[in-house]
């Protein structure tokens, strides 16, 4: 059973029709790609899958739940956590604290408990602590838990978005082009990280990434987006391979 899956999932700003008819499904535990050139609506399908845009055709479910249009902090809510293009920690605090962002999401205790200091929020805040920096040393954090989120090297705080996005405990996690601004190395790294958090946390991930070398390398399918519609979509190999792709998107 798919645990996401899009339905002629579509959307218009104007009269430009950024997304047409997008249908695909993405399984339990998979690595699934979405690709295409710059502008072919990558960005607004993540957008749209978040809440952030309300489509104007189709929808998408997950576990079977219907969250077409809901907002964005009941659709994370619900499983589904993101990274972004450009990296949008909250650079003037802490690693640790970022990484609590996105744990007080589940947070128990009330507002009055919080300001007046009362039993229950230092246990959570304990709890809260312990669970973050889990978090940190599966990505070898652990000893920048202090440290400024933006005197951490660029690898560094795309970890801290990834763990900060785990924070929130989804079923599925959206990377928007995690290897942008990334050398080689670095890359090479995250594929890594990418298959480390798949396995360890039993995560199902949809990424959109232009590094072809990451992609043939770590997804077992990819659709391909051009100009807002399905392109090609199946097994990576063979949709690298497809003339209608290499032309329009690989530009050979």
């Amino acid at each position: 059973m798919a645990l996401l899956e899009v339905k002629n999932l579509g959307i218009t700003f104007g009269g430009l029709r950024a997304v047409d008819d997008f249908s695909f499904k993405v399984k339990k535990g998979q690595l699934y790609g979405l690709i295409g050139p710059n502008g072919a609506g990558k960005t607004t399908v993540f957008n749209m899958l978040t809440g952030v845009y309300k489509p104007t055709a189709g929808g998408f479910t997950l576990d079977g739940e219907n969250l077409t249009g809901r907002p964005p902090i009941e659709i994370n809510r619900k499983g589904i956590a993101r990274t972004f293009q450009n990296i949008r920690l909250f650079k003037d605090m802490s690693v640790i604290d970022n990484v609590k962002v996105g744990l007080h999401n589940g947070k128990k205790y009330t507002i009055a408990e919080g300001i007046f200091r009362l039993p229950r929020f230092f246990k959570e805040e304990k709890e809260l602590d312990q669970r973050a920096m889990e978090l940190l040393s599966v990505f070898g954090l652990e000893g920048e838990r202090n440290a400024l989120a933006s005197n951490l090297p660029y690898g560094k705080q795309r970890k801290l978005e990834i763990a900060r996005a785990l924070a929130t405990n989804p079923k599925l996690l959206l990377l928007d082009e995690p290897a942008a601004g990334m050398n080689p190395n670095e890359t090479a790294e995250l594929m890594d990280t990418i298959r480390f958090v798949r396995d360890k946390f039993d995560m199902t991930i949809l990424l959109i990434e232009h590094d072809m070398k990451l992609v043939s390398g770590i997804c077992e399918e990819v659709s391909v987006l051009n100009f807002g519609q399905e392109l090609a979509h199946g097994i990576t190999s063979d949709v690298l391979n497809d003339p209608k792709v290499i032309t329009a998107y690989l530009g050979e």
